[in-house]
């Protein structure tokens, strides 16, 4: 057992000084639009955070999970804002998503998030809302094609929302339409499956507030699906605490051990107390 903490505290103290070196290296970027650079540090530093092992927690986590989750959230939006425009603009939009680096770790999120639904909940959706589908709505198109079903993507960003639009539209995404909304107004009653991306609530406080609206808006008996992260992986987004999920029974939480970082949180919601 020694041994193992011992190898455990290695890990631990050699990622977080890479972490900290590729904090320090975005930091002082002047963009974190795509390029060698720009993708040379974030792809090294989701290698360094699902390297570490399951639970441990890294100093960094507190000092630099601010900075870092702000400087992610940019460095994503970023990327899916060049990636929507590639695809909108391709003679051959589905080859060009194809060429999509992260590509496969939406599929493999979506499968889990697809997995974890089907062991908790009573029955198949038909109507969903995805809040927080960005420049590149797609999570909302693979839940769509995986479930058959019409799929809302909502955004409050209008650059996001018309980034999303012109995807969608190349991609002949019938199924998926862009809507203008913030989860702390939108009407979500008329849905019975709302996901939550999880750079919705940057912040511990945001995110509690964002959750305990969902909470007083949403149907009761309708099924929540938010991502969260645990451990290390807080340092790229932030975490769902049981605190944010009051006015919800929680069904199901899934942490993957893979470098898929997101986490998986399913619930119902009780209504309004």
């Amino acid at each position: 057992m020694e041994l193992v903490v011992a190898v455990v505290d290695n890990v631990v103290a050699s990622v977080s000084s890479a972490v900290d070196r590729v904090q320090r290296d975005l930091a002082r970027r002047s963009h974190l639009r795509p390029c060698a650079e720009v993708d040379a540090l974030f792809g090294e530093l989701v290698r360094l955070v699902a390297a570490v092992p399951p639970g441990s927690v890294l100093p960094e986590c507190r000092r630099h999970g601010p900075v870092l989750r702000r400087l992610c959230a940019e460095g994503e939006q970023q990327l899916e804002l060049v990636w929507a425009r590639r695809i909108a603009t391709a003679s051959d939009p589905d080859g060009c998503l194809a060429g999509f680096p992260y590509l496969d770790n939406y599929r493999r999120l979506a499968r889990l998030e697809l997995d974890t639904l089907a062991r908790v909940a009573s029955r198949r959706p038909r109507r969903v809302l995805f809040v927080g589908a960005g420049p590149l709505p797609l999570s909302a198109l693979l839940m769509a094609d995986a479930l058959g079903v019409p799929v809302d993507a909502m955004d409050r960003d209008p650059a996001a929302l018309d980034a999303g639009r012109q995807v969608l539209a190349a991609l002949r995404a019938g199924r998926v339409r862009s809507v203008a909304g913030d989860a702390m107004t939108a009407d979500v009653a008329g849905y019975d499956l709302v996901m939550v991306a999880a750079l919705v609530g940057s912040t511990p406080g945001a995110k509690e507030a964002v959750l305990q609206r969902l909470a007083r808006a949403m149907t009761p008996g309708s099924v929540l699906l938010v991502r969260s992260a645990r451990a290390a992986r807080t340092l790229l987004y932030p975490p769902v605490e049981p605190a944010h999920l009051k006015g919800f029974a929680v069904h199901a939480v899934v942490h993957p051990v893979d470098d898929v970082i997101n986490s998986v949180v399913v619930a119902t919601a009780l209504g309004a107390s």
